[in-house]
């Protein structure tokens, strides 16, 4: 059982992120828990396997109970946590080491553990990575690899923040029901809001309106970036091959494909950051690129020095302006490097959507449309692709107007 109390929290850099809350969820209970963008969510799930406030500090007020009413042990040692940030929890350089490091914290010797690792991977269909350096996998792929271990792991409450932040809705949807059918207590935090209704109940922070954006018609300008036949791999693994395609000013356009279908080098090659092996890319005016990790970005000590003004209230920003970039939850850290990538006149944006509230699609779509830039998205988020002028689908290799 999880019972919280009058529970309050507040960082050590005197940011109160939970007031008074309340909240009880029983043995076995599958939980969604959802809400705006730094409304408090992650904090609450630190709190769950005891991260606030042991390891981040702060003043923590009010009751917490965490326990098994099965056998009345504590249930803090016994909690698995998956992290938004999935470089900041991978501690091994390959891929089955990693899952079986955990488990063998929980003293399993060497060779079960291997053994339970094939067991899971044959369920989640990610053998295949077993035998592959932790820093060659992509993203999405790092992600069902910690989402492997919480399940593997002995343990009796799993609690996933944005576990599924950078993968295509169909692989999230099948490991979600995975994840589902093990006996034990499940919270979920996740801005797919589509998923709350796999859960037994579901928790809200400052729930919002809905509202529905009016998106402007109109024609879009002559062409601003242009592909002509170009080619692309990493050692024998072609990602491109004769692809063409062309983005006109304006336009907002989006990159879907499955996990290490080549969505961000795509973008990396439209920024100049890497060369086609055979083609060409033409760019007119300047690129800007926001990183799906945000804090790369950052070089300035305030918000405001690394965003114009104007930038920062059209991203509702402003209150963040004398902060540190550094000190944002990982939700507003992203807004602001997606604010400024809007500087330059082609934005590329890799999962933008990712970590952010369902009204931040909406959002987007009408400042990238009132902006009149040409945005180019990479995204796992189909909602917003089939809001876009044009996609690319990587998987078919084919582009289509929207």
């Amino acid at each position: 059982m999880i019972k919280l109390k009058n529970v309050s929290y507040t960082y050590p850099n005197g940011v109160k992120a939970l007031r008074n809350l309340n909240l009880q969820i029983d043995d076995g209970e599958k939980v969604f828990i959802g809400g705006s963008t730094g409304s408090g969510k992650s904090t609450l799930l630190r709190i769950f396997n005891g991260l606030i406030p042991n390891f981040y500090g702060g003043r923590l007020e009010g009751e917490v109970l965490i326990y098994s009413t099965k056998d009345k042990k504590e249930l803090i040692k016994r909690v698995y946590f998956v992290s938004q940030n999935v470089e900041e929890q991978i501690v091994s350089s390959v891929v089955k080491y990693e899952m079986a490091f955990p488990l063998m914290q929980r003293g399993y010797d060497f060779k079960d553990a291997i053994e339970i690792v094939y067991d899971i991977s044959k369920k989640l269909k990610i053998e295949h990575l077993l035998d592959k350096k932790t820093h060659e996998l992509s993203d999405g792929e790092k992600q069902m690899i910690l989402i492997a271990e919480a399940i593997a792991c002995e343990v009796d409450c799993i609690v996933l923040d944005e576990p599924f932040a950078h993968l295509h809705p169909n692989i999230s949807e099948k490991i979600l029901k995975l994840i589902l059918r093990e006996d034990k207590t499940v919270i979920l935090s996740e801005h797919r809001v589509e998923f709350a209704s796999y859960f037994d109940r579901e928790f809200w922070f400052n729930k919002p309106n809905f509202y529905e954006i009016e998106l402007e018609d109109g024609d879009l300008g002559d062409t601003v970036v242009k592909a002509d036949s170009i080619s692309f791999s990493y050692g024998d693994k072609v990602l491109f091959d004769d692809l063409s395609f062309e983005f006109r000013r304006g336009g907002i356009y989006a990159i879907i494909g499955l996990n290490g279908s080549g969505k961000t080098t795509l973008l990396k090659l439209i920024a100049g950051l890497l060369k086609p092996k055979e083609g060409s890319i033409e760019t007119k005016g300047s690129v800007s690129l926001a990183f799906q990790y945000p804090n790369y970005h950052f070089s300035e000590n305030t918000v405001e020095r690394e965003v114009d003004f104007n930038l920062l209230k059209m991203f509702e920003l402003e209150r963040l302006a004398k902060r540190h970039p550094h000190s944002l939850s990982s939700g507003e850290a992203k807004r602001l490097s997606i604010a400024k990538a809007f500087s330059g006149d082609i934005v590329l944006l890799d999962e933008p959507t990712a970590g952010q509230d369902y009204i931040f699609r909406n959002k987007l779509l009408e400042i990238a449309r009132k902006s009149g830039k040409t945005v180019i998205i990479a995204t796992h988020d189909l909602r917003l692709a089939k809001a876009c002028d044009g996609v690319i689908d990587l998987d078919k290799k084919a582009t289509f107007n929207c």
